[in-house]
């Protein structure tokens, strides 16, 4: 008679579980990654790249901006002491350039929207370079439109400050409308040469990305 076999231990199943778990995780992470794909980068990606077709050029070396912006119709200096910890953008203008007042409207509604979106963070100055403030006074119907800072730069000292830092070089002569922007810590970081529709949703993502 055959000794008894010992019997084998019966192994109760596991593996399907476990498959269904890591499955189940599988999916979740896809669904992850599909979610912040389709709701963070893809937004951030579309933006940069709106960004771009507004034609916004980085400054290579950010420094310190120049200490003064223009002087107030008092004959008062602006000086960017005065706006420390606010992003600060800068157009350069003259009543006598057409591209300066056709994009005038769009960037003096901007400049509100943003300093009342985020008080005591963001900062706009319109440097005229006009002769003198009649001719600016004229342009805005006789009374400093408000929610911005209306300063004069009649020497264009300033112009060229702003001008040859951004490039790192100083031209033989200026064009109109420019305009700079200064980071929170006070940097010179960016500028936009020529006329913009500063309606444009572009230009608020990228200067609202700098706002701290």
């Amino acid at each position: 008679m055959d000794a008894a076999q010992p019997e084998r231990p019966k192994h109760r199943g596991t593996g399907k579980p476990v498959v269904v778990a890591m499955v189940a995780l599988f999916v979740a992470a896809a669904a992850g990654w599909t979610g912040w794909q389709l709701w963070v980068e893809s937004p951030r990606q579309a933006a940069l790249a709106r960004e771009k077709a507004f034609d916004v050029t980085p400054v290579t070396r950010p420094a310190p901006a120049p200490p003064i912006l223009g002087w107030t119709v008092d004959g008062k200096p602006v000086t960017l002491a005065e706006t420390r910890g606010q992003v600060v953008f800068v157009n350069f203008w003259a009543t006598w350039c057409p591209p300066c007042r056709d994009e005038m409207p769009s960037m003096l509604q901007l400049g509100r929207d943003l300093a009342a979106r985020h008080p005591g963070k963001f900062r706009m100055v319109a440097v005229s370079v006009d002769d003198g403030w009649p001719e600016v006074m004229q342009f805005f119907g006789g009374r400093l439109p408000g929610g911005i800072d209306v300063v004069r730069d009649p020497e264009q000292a300033v112009t060229r400050e702003y001008y040859c830092l951004a490039r790192g070089g100083c031209p033989d002569s200026f064009k109109f409308t420019e305009t700079y922007v200064i980071d929170a810590s006070g940097k010179l970081v960016s500028f936009v040469v020529g006329p913009r529709d500063w309606n444009d949703p572009a230009a608020r993502t990228f200067l609202e990305r700098l706002i701290p």
